[in-house]
C-alpha cells in the first residue's frame, strides 16, 4: 500500500506511515516525543505548467563519446530504494499509544500486533538484508580492530624511524661541521721534529738531486751508489781512507774494472743494482756507469766492450760474456749478465720501479755523496747465504738482530770533505713508526760499544798492532755514538754524524782489521780464557791512578775521551755548549804517544794543553760516578767544583 506522509503539529517534522489503516490512532513523534492523533494531511491541489520547448540551438552539440543509459535502473539503485522503503515501514517510526475511536476492534493494540500489519511486497526481503548487513558489519569490528592496531603501530614505527633518522643525519652533520678536536701539544712536538729534521738537511755537504736507478734491467733489493773519481782520487785524505780499507778497497777497485771495463779514475758515476730473486738462487747484479769524459763508438766497441752487436734488439747492445752492454750515450752504458740482454735493451724505454720501502729513502738520497748503500733488512736475512761468507753468517744474524723488528730498509751513506760525514736514513715497517723506531735505534746505539768490546774480546789478533787497532774499535763507536745526532722525518729516522777528517781513516782500519778478524774467529764457540781483572776501585779519584796505554795520533777529544772512559769503566760528559762557550770543540785533535801511562797523566795533558789558554776543566761527581769536562766559565757560573789534574802526579 501506499505510504502517507504527515507533519507533526509541533516541530513540524515530515513522518511516514506505512499504512492508511493507522490513521485515527494516537502515535508519538519520534523527534521531539509530541503525541498527537494520526489524520489524514490537507490536500493541496497542484496545478501543471507547460513545459516550454527551448530553442533549438545554433549548432548541434558535439559529445566526446556516445553513452547507454539503461531504462531501468541499477540492481544497486533498486536494492537502496527497497531499503528506504523498509525504513518507512519499520514500527520504529511511531510509537502508537491508542486504537482509532471508531475501530471494532480490542481496545489496547500493542507494538507487535501493529508490526504484524501487512507490509509492503518487498518489505521482508528489505528487513532481512538490513539484518545481514548489520551482522556482517558486527561480524567486520574486531577485523577492522586488529587492522586499525596494526595500521595505527607501523605509523608510529615509521614515525620513530623517521624521526630517529632525521636526528642521526642531524648529528652526523652537525659532526662533520664542527671542526676536530687539535692535540696542540702534539703539533708543536710535530713541528719541533720537522724543524730539527729540517736543519739536519742543512748540515749536508752536498745537495744533490735523488740517485737514479734509468737503464736497470730489473727491481733493485740492494742499492750501491758510488762516485769512483773522487773516492780513488790524488787527494791525500781520500788516499789514506783506501789504504786504511786494505784488501777490501782493492777488491772494490777489482770489481769496478772487470764489470765496467774502466779505472775508478775514469767513472763520475757508478750505481750498483742487485737482484736477489727466489732464495735458491743466486741474486743478480747489474750497473749503470757515467764517465767522466765522452768517448768514441769505436773505442767502446772495440776496446771496451770487445763484444758483438745484437742487431735484432733496438738500441747499441753488445754482448761480451759474461757481459752484456747497452750505450746509451758516449758517456753512459749499462751493464747486465749476458743472460739478461733482452731486458737490458728494454730498460732504455721502461726504468724499473723501486720496492715502496726502499723507494721512500731513495727519494732522501744524494747522488753527490761520495758512497751510499741502500737495502731491505728481510731481503739480507733470507739470501744471507749469497751475501756473507759461511763464517759472517752468524754475525749477519747479529746485525739483522741488532735492527729489531721496528726497521724495515736501511739508507747509509759517506762523504769526505772538511770532516767526515755520515747519515743514516731507517724507515720502520708498517707495525711501527718512525718515532717508535727512533726510540729503538737510540738505545741501540748506547748498547753498540759494549756489543763491539764483547765480540773483540772474543778475537785473537795475532800481532799486538790488530789487537791495539781492535781493541780501540768500541772506543771509537762510542765517539760515533757522542756524535751522532737524532731526528725523525715523516716516515724515517735521520742520524747524522760528523766527525774529524782524521777519523775516517782511523775508522776505515779499525772496522777493516775488526771484520777481517771477525772472518777467521770462530764465534760459537767459547771466549777465550783471559786474566781476571782487578777490582775496579771504588772512587773515581782511585781510578785516575789506572794505567792505561796512550797513543793518540790526530784523535778527536770525544774518541780520545771516549777511549779513557772505557778503560777506567767510567762515563766521561762532555759539555758541548759549555766548551763553545770558549771557543773549544769535541773535534779538537790529540797528539799524545806515553805509552803505558796513569789515566790522571793522561787527562791533565789533555786538559792543560797550552792550545786551550787554560780554558778547559773538569770536574768529578763521586755521587753520579762520573767525570764532566767543559770551559772554566762554565764551571764558575753554574758552581760546578773544579779537579785539580795536577795534584798527585
Amino acid at each position: 500500500m501506499p505510504t502517507v506522509t504527515i507533519s507533526c503539529p509541533k516541530c513540524s517534522a515530515d513522518l511516514k506511515l506505512p499504512d492508511r489503516k493507522l490513521l485515527g490512532r494516537k502515535g508519538k513523534c519520534p523527534r521531539c516525543e509530541y503525541r498527537f492523533v494520526l489524520t489524514e494531511p490537507d490536500e493541496v491541489e497542484l496545478t501543471l505548467l507547460e513545459a516550454e520547448s527551448p530553442d533549438p540551438p545554433a549548432a548541434p552539440m558535439v559529445g566526446t563519446s556516445a553513452k547507454w543509459v539503461p531504462d531501468t535502473p541499477p540492481t544497486s539503485v533498486t536494492s537502496s530504494l527497497a531499503s528506504e522503503s523498509a525504513d518507512a515501514a519499520s514500527p520504529d517510526a511511531f510509537d502508537f499509544l491508542s486504537p482509532p475511536p471508531t475501530s471494532g476492534v480490542s481496545a489496547a493494540v500493542s507494538g507487535s500486533e501493529a508490526n504484524s500489519v501487512a507490509p509492503a511486497p518487498d518489505s521482508g526481503n528489505a528487513a532481512s538484508r538490513v539484518r545481514d548487513r548489520r551482522k556482517s558489519k558486527k561480524r567486520g569490528g574486531p577485523v577492522f580492530a586488529v587492522l586499525g592496531t596494526l595500521l595505527f603501530a607501523a605509523s608510529m614505527a615509521g614515525l620513530w624511524w623517521q624521526i630517529n633518522s632525521n636526528a642521526k643525519l642531524a648529528a652526523e652533520q652537525a659532526a662533520a661541521d664542527q671542526k676536530p678536536q687539535v692535540n696542540e701539544a702534539w703539533q708543536e712536538e710535530k713541528r719541533v721534529l720537522a724543524d730539527a729534521n729540517e736543519g739536519a738537511k742543512k748540515l749536508s755537504p752536498t745537495s744533490g738531486a735523488a740517485i737514479p736507478l734509468d737503464y736497470l734491467p730489473f727491481t733493485p733489493h740492494l742499492i750501491f751508489h758510488l762516485r769512483p773519481s773522487e773516492i780513488w782520487s790524488t787527494d791525500r785524505k781520500n788516499r789514506e781512507f783506501i789504504a786504511t780499507l786494505g784488501d777490501l778497497g782493492q777488491w772494490l777497485e777489482q770489481q769496478i774494472r772487470d764489470i765496467t771495463r774502466f779505472e775508478p779514475q775514469e767513472i763520475e758515476e757508478l750505481t750498483f743494482a742487485v737482484n736477489f730473486g727466489p732464495r735458491t738462487s743466486p741474486p743478480e747484479v747489474a750497473a749503470v756507469v757515467r764517465l767522466r769524459s765522452e768517448q768514441t763508438l769505436s773505442d767502446l766497441q772495440l776496446n771496451r766492450f770487445q763484444g758483438t752487436r745484437r742487431s735484432d734488439l733496438e738500441g747499441e747492445l753488445y754482448e761480451s760474456d759474461p757481459f752484456s752492454y747497452l750505450l746509451i750515450d758516449k758517456k753512459t752504458f749499462a751493464v747486465a749478465p749476458i743472460t739478461m740482454s733482452d731486458s737490458l735493451a728494454d730498460a732504455r724505454k721502461y726504468a724499473p720501479q723501486a720496492p715502496v720501502d726502499i723507494e721512500i729513502l731513495l727519494r732522501e738520497s744524494d747522488r753527490s755523496r761520495q758512497m751510499t748503500l741502500l737495502f731491505d733488512l728481510l731481503n739480507i736475512d733470507t739470501h744471507r747465504e749469497y751475501v756473507f761468507r759461511e763464517q759472517m753468517q752468524i754475525f749477519a744474524d747479529k746485525f739483522v738482530l741488532w735492527f729489531g723488528k721496528d726497521v724495515q730498509t736501511v739508507g747509509w751513506s759517506l762523504h769526505l770533505g772538511s770532516e767526515l760525514f755520515m747519515e743514516t736514513l731507517l724507515h720502520p715497517n708498517n707495525e711501527s713508526s718512525a718515532l717508535r723506531a727512533q726510540r729503538h735505534v737510540k738505545v741501540q746505539m748506547e748498547k753498540l760499544p759494549e756489543l763491539l768490546q764483547t765480540t773483540a774480546r772474543i778475537m785473537s789478533p795475532p800481532t799486538k798492532g790488530y789487537r791495539k787497532m781492535i781493541g780501540r774499535f768500541p772506543a771509537m763507536m762510542q765517539a760515533i755514538v757522542l756524535g751522532t745526532s737524532t731526528h725523525v722525518g715523516p716516515s724515517y729516522v735521520r742520524m747524522i754524524t760528523l766527525l774529524p777528517d782524521k777519523a775516517a781513516a782511523n775508522l776505515a782500519a779499525a772496522s777493516l782489521f775488526t771484520w777481517n778478524q771477525s772472518v777467521i774467529t770462530d764465534f760459537s764457540g767459547p771466549a777465550p780464557t783471559v786474566a781476571v781483572a782487578k777490582a775496579l776501585p771504588e772512587k773515581i779519584v782511585d781510578r785516575l791512578q789506572m794505567m792505561i796505554d796512550v797513543d793518540f795520533r790526530n784523535m778527536p777529544l770525544q774518541e780520545a775521551l771516549a777511549f779513557i772512559s772505557d778503560e777506567i769503566k767510567t762515563p766521561i760528559e762532555i759539555d758541548g755548549d759549555g766548551l763553545k762557550q770558549a771557543a773549544l770543540t769535541q773535534n779538537m785533535k790529540q797528539n799524545y804517544d806515553f805509552g803505558e801511562v796513569t789515566v790522571l797523566k793522561t787527562l791533565d795533558a789533555i786538559i792543560t794543553n797550552p792550545d786551550y789558554r787554560d780554558k778547559m776543566v773538569m770536574s768529578i761527581d763521586e755521587t753520579a760516578k762520573k767525570i764532566i769536562v767543559t770551559s772554566r766559565p762554565r764551571a764558575t757560573d753554574t758552581g760546578l767544583p773544579i779537579f785539580d789534574t795536577k795534584q798527585g802526579k
